[in-house]
């Protein structure tokens, strides 16, 4: 262990400096190994940092530094401008390594520019942009700017589906960015180095507007992981840039570092925010948890992704993802090397040709939200969303920054419909207190199909008669037409409480007023699609004949129908029938007896 730790010291220490020959000689052999290679090159890693941390004060002491971590080093690079590498951009824990970028030739951003006209997109060497010209590009469009991150190229699988994806929605300027020079090295450099790609990006817009129109206002700039970063330092350099998108960026050197070291509100006008993959990196989770813009979304609460936890997804996205078997294959390795990682900037690419909105709700937390607290769009629509494209739609103050959740599901469209589902039961007086089992609702489609859902998925709970209950469910599809369910009920004892076993004078049954279903995609006007604008979001559902209460036995369903008579249900206790009531005690007696031996 003692000699690991002074390895892994002495690569830090040959990463971090040129002091020592010797050792960068010996950790550039060691590197070329297959199996120790990879492990020095991350060796520079948060991961390891618990082991190195010991050693890391005596490795950057003001004898390695000179003057210190608080040595301002300015570094620059032509027409680009220059860039400081100060305190700012140092942290014993959550960055202690502050290395120089590569020069801007080794770098070698590429742009390429794509549009309707040229879909497959004309290459333009970010040292030459006088080419640009000679490219389909148009001022007068809207311009998107992708970026990637970490190891990746432009030949990445999400960028090109992106592309196809926004050109088919609308008839844009999209540019991709390629600094695989400068991505594809140690991930404490590939942070260094995006600062420079930061700055050409920047020199793109600015130049663009000094030579073409182009407003900056109509530019949006989305990066993945640290691609989002790239994005906020090209935000700086561009006053009154449009928007920037951050898709899951990167947290191992950024989280909890000063605003001018990652993505944050102050880089465009509007910032918005997908997390997807918020562990910490000591849970393998590559992406910040930390709120970054004026609207971060947490999809499925920003961790553990729908269908990350199963292997048998790969091959199938390697069928699914992409336009052929190789940008499939480009897709299947990131699903198995940082699957919750690489859903972010999915999800984005199936909002742009969505017909589902992809609504996101503000809510204090992702339980209370998962609880159903957090339905509510308000008068305006502000507090909530739609994820994606569509966010900047959003009615909200930009002053006033939000977090929201929203659920998706495994792919390949993850998209889901909201429901709130309110049950009201009835309280006859011929028993009172409460029953204990599992409510499932099946909606029936206009085709007659059922969508089912289990309402207490997990385990028994308690109702009370005359109680109301509320939960919250999603589905694929758009059900807010259906004007039918089956509400089934079954009784369950629980096994250490004697009492609740159903034997004698006791009844099982439950006692349903009604059912309402809010789809929550038509909670505002705003969000209903022009062809159901007129149709309300709530639809109640009752006894078919009216009845104010319907009684479900226990393993049994019942229909119920959307009616008007539903809203005019008395939930007052009425006068029990003594006549009927002690037939009606001895058969649930016997019905239970029966159902116990069973």
């Amino acid at each position: 262990m003692e000699l690991w730790l002074l390895v892994l010291a002495a690569t830090t220490a040959a990463a971090q400096d040129n002091y020592n020959p010797f050792l960068r000689g010996l950790m550039s052999g060691l590197s070329d190994m297959p199996v120790i290679g990879n492990v020095l090159r991350a060796s520079v890693h948060p991961l390891y940092q618990p082991l190195v941390n010991p050693i890391l004060p005596r490795i950057n002491s003001s004898e390695l530094e000179g003057e210190g971590e608080d040595e301002v080093n300015e570094h620059c690079f032509g027409e680009l401008g220059c860039i400081t590498t100060d305190s700012d951009f140092f942290h014993p824990i959550h960055r202690p390594v502050n290395l120089p970028p590569y020069p801007r030739e080794q770098i070698n951003v590429l742009f390429t520019v794509h549009t309707r006209e040229d879909k497959e997109g004309t290459v333009v060497e970010a040292l030459d942009l006088r080419k640009i010209a000679n490219t389909t590009f148009r001022p007068e469009r809207k311009t998107k700017i992708l970026i990637h991150g970490f190891l990746d190229g432009s030949f990445v699988t999400w960028m090109l589906d992106m592309v196809r994806n926004l050109l088919a929605y609308d008839d844009y300027n999209v540019v991709t960015v390629d600094w695989s020079g400068g991505s594809r090295a140690l991930y404490s450099q590939a942070t260094a180095n995006t600062r420079v790609v930061g700055l050409e990006v920047a020199h793109l817009v600015n130049s663009l507007n000094s030579t073409m129109g182009l407003h900056p206002q109509d530019v949006h700039i989305i990066g993945h992981s640290l691609g989002s970063h790239t994005a906020g330092y090209a935000g700086e350099q561009v006053p009154g840039l449009g928007r920037i998108t951050g898709l899951d960026p990167a947290e191992p050197f950024f989280q909890y570092l000063p605003t001018r070291v990652r993505l944050d509100p102050s880089d465009a006008l509007f910032v918005d925010v997908i997390h997807t993959d918020m562990d910490s990196i000591f849970s393998l989770g590559y992406g910040l948890e930390q709120q970054v813009g004026h609207l971060d979304f947490y999809p499925n609460g920003g961790r553990q992704q729908p269908g990350c936890d199963s292997l048998s997804r790969i091959p199938l996205t390697a069928l699914t993802d992409g336009k052929d078997f190789l940008e499939g294959l480009d897709a299947a390795q990131k699903e198995f090397i940082a699957c919750s990682h690489n859903r972010a900037p999915k999800l984005f690419t199936d909002s742009i040709l969505s017909t589902c909105p992809y609504l996101a709700f503000e809510c204090s937390s992702y339980d209370s939200y998962m609880a159903g607290k957090c339905h509510n769009c308000g008068e305006e629509g502000a507090r909530c969303a739609p994820m994606g494209l569509h966010a900047d739609s959003w009615q909200g103050n930009i002053s006033n920054p939000v977090k929201v959740y929203v659920s998706t599901t495994t792919g390949p469209h993850y998209c889901v419909y909201h429901y709130l589902v309110k049950v009201q039961l009835a309280a006859p007086k011929s028993f009172q207190g409460s029953l204990r089992g599992r409510l499932a609702l099946s909606l029936i489609t206009e085709d007659g199909k059922l969508r089912d859902f289990a309402l207490t998925p997990r385990s028994a709970e308690t109702y009370e008669r005359g109680g109301t209950y509320t939960f919250f469910v999603s589905h694929t599809e758009d059900l807010s037409s259906s004007q039918d369910a089956l509400v089934h009920w079954t009784y369950e004892a629980n096994m250490f409480n004697p009492l609740s076993y159903c034997v004698l004078f006791c009844d099982s049954t439950l006692p349903l007023a009604y059912v309402s279903v809010t789809t929550l995609e038509g909670a505002g006007t705003r969000f209903r699609e022009s062809g159901k604008s007129g149709r309300s979001p709530e639809v109640v559902m009752c006894h078919r004949q009216g009845e104010d209460m319907i009684l479900v036995n226990s393993e049994e369903s019942v229909k119920i129908v959307a009616s008007p008579s539903c809203l005019n249900i008395k939930l007052h206790e009425t006068k029990p029938d003594f006549a009927n009531q002690t037939l009606d005690l001895i058969n649930a007696g016997i019905s239970g007896i029966t159902s116990l031996f069973s």
